[in-house]
């Protein structure tokens, strides 16, 4: 009797000193959710979850980009020469439109961006990407390859994509070159032109504006702040104050001297020919008022 009674007080015993132990046992968490909260970074400390971007020679890469592909945090970026250049990105990358830092997924294809980059395990990675306004929606920005005025077909490669693009040209199209209205036959090979296309139910897209930009040969002058310099690519992209528009001037012509002159926040006058494929500067001159 006695015996039983102990192993009653034993059994009761066991039974308490296992519960707590078994109430204090660590909850395993759910490797699927550790994932997803993972990537939902935009309203974390990055500094919490990467470590400090290292220090070192900066970058500038300018171009449109081409193909944005959010779960590996990766732009592929048409550059200037055309060539494509895969760039990643991350929580600790600064997004930045006319000084107001928005989120990562505001770049969309066809958008025109100046990445600082850095190159982070062998890679091409972005500190900072400064995002131009944003194109019209329907627009195609590219350069002529033919002209049919009896099918009233223009074909025109497009810049961002290399597609060739079929376009229909109507009565109802404004075609205009600068500020002045211009005609269908000036829409000859090479010729450089922004497109605003008008919703269609048919399978050949229609022109509702034509701006003819460039064609082969032309002059022009640019007058504005340059706001990036990348001798690397050999080309300066300068600020037009009067429509808004940044344009993109190859500088291999000019002399290692002159090149020397260009920089950053500078205002300045540049005289450039279009050659079919980018505008080459001729010369580059302080804007009146300023000086070197």
């Amino acid at each position: 009797m006695r015996s039983n009674r102990m192993f009653a007080v034993l059994l009761s015993m066991g039974v308490a000193i296992h519960q707590p132990g078994s109430a204090q046992t660590p909850a395993v968490a759910d490797p699927g959710s550790a994932r997803a909260e993972s990537r939902l970074p935009k309203d974390r400390d990055s500094g919490l979850d990467f470590p400090a971007l290292p220090k070192g020679t900066v970058s500038l890469i300018g171009g449109t980009v081409a193909r944005v592909d959010p779960i590996r945090d990766q732009l592929v970026v048409r550059a200037f020469g055309g060539r494509d250049v895969r760039i990643d990105f991350d929580v600790r990358t600064r997004v930045v439109r006319e000084e107001t830092t928005i989120p990562a997924r505001e770049i969309q294809v066809g958008t025109r961006i100046y990445a600082d980059t850095i190159l982070l395990n062998r890679r091409i990675f972005a500190k900072t990407i400064r995002v131009d306004a944003k194109p019209a929606v329907g627009e195609v920005r590219g350069q002529v390859t033919s002209y049919d005025p009896d099918k009233s077909i223009l074909r025109v490669r497009d810049a961002i994509s290399g597609e060739l693009l079929p376009l229909r040209v109507t009565s109802q199209t404004a075609i205009q070159m600068g500020d002045r209205p211009a005609l269908a036959s000036l829409l000859t090979d090479g010729t450089l032109v922004k497109i605003v296309l008008r919703a269609s139910t048919e399978r050949v897209d229609t022109a509702q504006q034509i701006d003819i930009l460039a064609h082969p040969g032309d002059s022009f002058t640019f007058a504005g702040k340059i706001t990036f310099v990348d001798f690397r690519a050999g080309f300066v992209a300068i600020a037009d104050p009067r429509n808004a528009d940044t344009h993109e001037v190859a500088v291999d012509s000019l002399s290692p001297a002159g090149k020397r002159e260009l920089r950053e926040g500078a205002d300045v006058v540049i005289h450039a020919q279009f050659d079919g494929r980018k505008y080459e500067a001729q010369t580059i001159d302080p804007a009146p008022g300023q000086q070197h």
